[in-house]
């Protein structure tokens, strides 16, 4: 497979420096194990073990901390950790006594679950242990740019002079997505077809006891159906003909195997009632639109009530998955009960703000910054920029922090 440089590898090195563990997660197949033993290679000394392979799952199982029990230097990579919770105590164990002893070993922990899912682990290695979330390719990763839109933003206002490609998305979303997905798979949709039933049938099933794994396909088929919209339990619940705990359940769960995401909604007392519902999204926009039964290249052509939100979804995707290399800010929405909507706000821990709008279109009118002037005029004081993005290639000023912004400057 082509080497493609992943952008998280900076920020794990520089977490090894400052603690014992980092432990990434994210999705099956996103390239964690690729990942992992390129890592590892920088070191001198490595040990690498894979708990995907049933033999020496077995063997820590029945002895806990044995794997990585006389190792003393260098680097300890165990990946899936998830199919040995058993192992996370001994990890523990074998931490502090390298701080006793001051031994220089480092862990590098790799998992397909979201850590909220593996509360041992999270518990056992507190104070001991740093994570990220590494996603499938991100469009500037895929295409060797470096990236950086939204630190950009906070930064500093975008340059009117600059000028962007107007390359379509429906050509970068085939690219932005799994490794093995994007550079080696010719017939994409019996591999899709696969990722899922391995992922359902599988993957959520060790993660929890799931007795009708037959209404995931069509759960999952509902969301899809629905992403970008509100998220409503009580509607899902009388479409797949289940209660609503069970439907709560299997929805988090599909959260925790990074197939889903969830946007929670922005609030403060803004004087308006707030919608406090969250808004789903898949992580993975290729995965999504074949879950539609579509290419991505026949979205706009064949399902134009459906282009928009997959559009969204790929802006969603790409922001979270710069986030991820940010230790600051969080992605929300924002809609208040009188229908002032704004598809996505960023919160850094001080307050400010950065509010996007996506707009499928090669036009721009002062019109689409209206909720986002909202927003600035309410909280003046932490509301940083108000951007739109939209299918141009220039940079256009619509008022002093309000501007249009091409697409391709997520990754440009």
């Amino acid at each position: 497979m082509e080497s493609i440089e992943r952008h998280i590898s900076a920020l794990v090195a520089g977490d090894l420096r400052d603690i014992e563990a980092v432990f990434i997660n994210g999705p099956r197949q996103a390239g964690k194990s690729t990942f992992a033993e390129a890592f590892g290679r920088g070191y001198r000394h490595t040990f690498y073990a894979n708990y995907d392979d049933i033999n020496l799952r077995a063997a820590e199982i029945a002895a806990p901390g044995q794997t990585f029990a006389d190792i003393e230097e260098g680097l300890v990579v165990l990946d899936e950790i998830q199919y040995v919770p058993e192992t996370f105590l001994a990890l523990k164990v074998k931490i502090d006594q390298c701080r006793r002893k001051k031994q220089r070993l480092k862990f590098l922990l790799t998992g397909s679950a979201d850590i909220m899912l593996l509360p041992r682990l999270s518990e056992a290695l507190v104070g001991r242990m740093y994570v990220r979330t590494l996603y499938p390719f991100s469009a500037a990763e895929i295409l060797g740019e470096r990236g950086g839109f939204l630190a950009g933003l906070f930064a500093g206002p975008p340059d009117p002079a600059r000028h962007f490609s107007r390359t379509a998305v429906s050509r970068i979303i085939p690219r932005a997505t799994f490794p093995q997905l994007a550079l080696e798979v010719e017939d994409k949709a019996p591999w899709c077809r696969n990722y899922l039933s391995t992922l359902l049938e599988r993957d959520v099933r060790r993660l929890s006891d799931i007795d009708r794994i037959e209404i995931m396909p069509r759960m999952l088929s509902l969301l899809a159906n629905r992403v970008g919209g509100l998220l409503n339990d009580a509607d899902l619940a009388l479409a797949v003909k289940a209660s609503q705990p069970t439907v709560k359940r299997y929805r988090i769960l599909l959260n925790g195997v990074f197939l889903t995401f969830l946007l929670p909604p922005w609030f403060k007392n803004l004087e308006k009632r707030l919608v406090k519902s969250p808004k789903v999204y898949f992580t993975d926009t290729a995965l999504l639109c074949h879950i539609l039964g579509f290419l991505p290249e026949e979205i706009e052509a064949k399902r134009p009530d459906l282009y928009g939100f997959i559009l969204e979804n790929f802006v969603a995707s790409e922001l979270s998955k710069q986030l991820a290399l940010m230790n600051d800010g969080k992605l929300y929405h924002f809609r208040t009960g009188d229908q002032k909507e704004i598809d996505f706000v960023i919160e850094k821990r001080d307050g400010s703000l950065l509010a996007l709008e996506v707009k499928a279109s090669t036009a721009v009118s002062p019109e689409d910054f209206k909720h986002i002037r909202f927003l600035s005029q309410t909280l003046p004081q932490d509301f940083i920029r108000g951007i739109v993005l939209y299918q141009g290639d220039r940079v256009i000023r619509f008022d002093r922090n309000l501007f249009a912004v091409p697409l391709s400057a997520l990754w440009e």
